[in-house]
């Protein structure tokens, strides 16, 4: 009996022991571990300020997922401000010229090509853009990437399913005949247009007023006159209203053309051209990376915003509050983005033009636009209104690039 009373005895002083060599440990642990940033008794967390041009239920949509980035990385705060489009520029000019503003620029892409020509942007912090590759090339200058593409909008063609069908071919299409457009200009038309050797800089130098330039504006005239082509700033009221089976237009205009509760599907434009022919992106907001405040230990916090900004679902969510696409290539890999409007934008996506924000072209394209709209005005010739544009282009860019 004294014999298991000391066995016992023995155990219960084993575990006592054990109990507090387990605390110590503990403690010890504790004292030696620095506190994480964002917990008590650490840093302070990192806050990354965005501004950014979005209104309505996309800026909703973006709280939301800067929320959700919050909640997974709690030593990083973001803090969103809207600023308007009109004064965007001279609002981050003036703070990042008194060492403020924010880390991060959410924005259209005119916006922030003028703030990259004022110095603002830094190189990207780090490729993260899940993008089809020529479409990084619009925010590309000097071959370094200064923004990265996040929602964006290409051209489409849309056709009235209760009376008309997908027209196998530019020929096929005009011989159905019924086809209406808000304008007609490069970004609406390019992936026609290029497939038929339409172009603005050749052999390193303008060239505005090719044979091939020349004839297809001549083609653009004829349908014009011939009632086949309608240009009118209501053409999708035309549209709905039965008036035309067929709707050049943005991918951004499915949701309006669906609430309308008018049963369409959407080509991309190259598919009339043989798979051939570039496009030309629309309205495309970027995120990009302030100069003056995206340096030292912001680095990180900055690139741990965007990875998660640039992620199919969050592109997805602020693109369902809206009206632009996702410009992220995974999105249309599965799910909603093989549905409805998804599979023609990536197809017009995997044919974005390949232009770097600094190439001739750039400059160029305004101009060929004008001779179009001056040829199918009839204030001018097709050829008349081409040799203008060719004449001016020299003016802007001579004869060895910009």
């Amino acid at each position: 009996m004294r014999k298991r009373n000391q066995r016992h005895r023995a155990i219960g002083w084993s575990a006592r022991l054990l109990l507090i060599f387990s605390l110590i440990l503990v403690l010890a642990t504790g004292c030696f571990r620095a506190p994480q940033r964002g917990q008590p008794g650490g840093e302070a967390p990192a806050v990354v300020t965005v501004w950014h041009t979005l209104q309505g239920a996309e800026e909703a949509a973006l709280k939301s997922q800067a929320q959700r980035i919050m909640q997974e990385n709690p030593s990083i705060i973001i803090k969103l401000k809207y600023v308007p489009e009109q004064s965007f520029v001279t609002m981050s000019f003036e703070a990042e010229a008194g060492g403020e503003g924010p880390e991060v620029f959410l924005a259209p892409r005119e916006i922030l090509w003028q703030l990259y020509a004022k110095g603002e942007l830094t190189p990207v912090v780090q490729y993260l853009s899940d993008a089809y590759p020529a479409e990084l090339a619009q925010f590309r200058f000097y071959n370094r990437l200064y923004a990265q593409p996040w929602l964006t909008d290409v051209p489409l063609l849309f056709y009235r399913t209760d009376s008309a069908t997908a027209p196998a071919s530019l020929t096929d299409l005009f011989a159905k005949g019924g086809l209406a457009a808000t304008a007609l200009d490069t970004e609406s038309l390019a992936p026609w247009w290029t497939a038929q050797g339409g172009g603005v800089w050749i052999s390193n130098r303008p060239q505005l007023n090719s044979a091939a330039d020349q004839a297809f504006l001549r083609q653009l005239l004829a349908w014009q006159v011939a009632g086949q082509l309608r240009v009118d700033p209501n053409a999708q009221t035309l549209f709905a209203n039965k008036q035309v089976p067929y709707l050049l237009g943005w991918a951004s205009q499915a949701p309006s053309l669906t609430a309308l509760k008018i049963p369409w599907q959407a080509l991309p434009l190259s598919t009339l051209s043989g798979g051939q022919g570039r496009v030309l992106p629309g309205t495309t907001l970027g995120i990009a990376n302030s100069a003056v405040k995206t340096t030292g230990a912001m680095v990180e916090p900055v690139r741990v915003v965007e990875d998660a900004l640039l992620k199919p679902e969050a592109e997805a969510a602020v693109a369902q509050a809206g009206h632009l696409s996702p410009a992220s290539g995974a999105y249309y890999v599965s799910g909603a983005g093989r549905q409805g409007i998804g599979p023609p934008v990536s197809q017009s996506l995997q044919d974005t033009w390949s232009l770097a924000g600094d190439a001739p072209e750039r400059k160029l394209l305004p101009l060929e636009d004008a001779a179009w709209a001056q040829a199918l005005a009839g204030a001018l010739s097709p050829q008349d209104a081409l040799n203008k544009a060719q004449t001016e282009a020299v003016k802007a860019v001579g004869n060895a690039g910009g």
